[in-house]
């Protein structure tokens, strides 16, 4: 709370319009915020507006030793005084200079960036301080998953390893029941088929039953005419 506080009551001195003859530097005052690799956007404004395009302009890290942020000279932007941490990071929008605007953007952004900036005429002994705060990004997953109540089957120990045990035993009861079935009819074919025989063994065969009756008939007929023969 006491680190708030602090940075709260350093943001409104730095915040303070310094002003040098009838010009001031302003800045906004509430956190400029963003996410990471998103780009952040400075802005001050001088006031009564002029053409800056001939000035001296710096940004600086006020809470970093007043480290070079972006520096612009002889209209032309000055990348030697540069930190390290924003080389080709940082487009000053020189269009808005000729409107007394002066626009800084800090792309690509990182949790580092987080801090003080301090926009700064020195021709003029004008200066503004803006805070800028970088967030994590938010998880695009965890953001649109919906919520899972607690009375969801995915919540449940072994919800998964159930599902798939009950599959199994469904497949099994299935196999068994058709084996059963299979072998009934199995069995039955068998018994016709048994049956038949026993019925083909009993009846005498058609050809042999005609065999016998002609050989009857031809013994009767020499039985009759030795009789004849013999009266």
């Amino acid at each position: 709370m006491e680190e708030r506080v602090c940075i709260f009551l350093l943001v409104l001195f730095f915040s303070h319009q310094v002003v040098s003859g009838n010009h001031h530097v302003s800045c906004p005052t509430p956190p400029i915020e963003a996410e990471e690799g998103d780009v952040a956007e400075l802005q001050c404004r001088l006031d009564p507006s002029v053409d800056l395009r001939k000035e001296t302009l710096d940004f600086t890290r006020a809470d970093i030793n007043k480290e070079v942020v972006h520096a612009y000279r002889h209209e032309k932007d000055q990348t030697d005084p540069q930190m390290d941490q924003y080389r080709d990071r940082t487009t000053l929008i020189h269009e808005d200079l000729i409107r007394g605007i002066i626009s800084l953007n800090i792309s690509s952004l990182n949790l580092t960036d987080s801090g003080l900036y301090t926009c700064y005429v020195p021709d003029l002994e004008a200066s503004c301080t803006m805070n800028v705060t970088v967030v994590r990004k938010k998880d695009e997953f965890t953001t649109t998953r919906p919520p899972v109540t607690e009375n969801t089957e995915s919540e449940k120990p072994g919800a998964e390893e159930n599902k798939r045990v009950g599959a199994i035993v469904g497949v099994g009861l299935f196999l068994f029941a058709l084996v059963l079935i299979i072998l009934r009819v199995l069995v039955k074919r068998r018994n016709l088929w048994m049956k038949k025989k026993q019925e083909a063994e009993k009846t005498p065969n058609i050809s042999e039953m005609e065999k016998l009756e002609t050989t009857s008939t031809e013994g009767d007929e020499e039985l009759q005419k030795t009789l004849q023969e013999t009266s």
